[in-house]
């Protein structure tokens, strides 16, 4: 069952999915028509998920499912990554790609790889106060206040203190 993602309890489990390029206007269009029918018929145990599908600043899709109608199962989590992979296919983005991380500037997502985080902050391109998405928030309350925080709050935080 489709719920709006505003309307879903702060414990909602949330999965947020990073694609390594924006999205068109198109791909945002067939993302939501597609993600949402998904949702609609998004079951566990052939109970309805209550869950909820969102675009964020063109690069981000989040699944959310509201767990305290039904629980998300094993299965019903591998529904939603086929789901995910048959739109990595479609479009021909990569959604599954841990290697890039994503920060905010100037309202703009710019992607780094990871293997590049330290020598950036040591070289003063990081720093401290540049917006980063957490993208391994887990449930919509987290993901409402700790989606978006300052480089030195996320896991990159130890590289700022070797720097002192």
């Amino acid at each position: 069952m489709y719920t709006n993602f505003n309307n879903l309890d702060k414990s909602s489990k949330v999965w947020v999915y990073q694609a390594d390029r924006a999205f068109s206007d198109e791909e945002k269009k067939f993302i939501l028509e597609n993600g949402i029918a998904f949702v609609k018929s998004w079951t566990a145990h052939n109970k309805d998920l209550n869950a909820s599908i969102e675009i964020k600043y063109n690069q981000f899709i989040v699944l959310a499912v509201d767990e305290t109608q039904a629980a998300a199962t094993g299965c019903s989590i591998d529904k939603s990554v086929h789901f995910i992979k048959a739109l990595e296919n479609e479009l021909k983005i990569n959604l599954l790609d841990k290697s890039q991380i994503a920060f905010l500037k100037d309202e703009k997502v710019e992607l780094q790889p990871l293997s590049s985080i330290k020598s950036k902050v040591e070289a003063d391109e990081i720093s401290p106060e540049l917006l980063t998405f957490n993208n391994m928030v887990t449930n919509k309350g987290d993901f409402d206040s700790k989606w978006i925080i300052p480089a030195s709050e996320s896991w990159m935080g130890r590289f700022f203190k070797e720097k002192v």
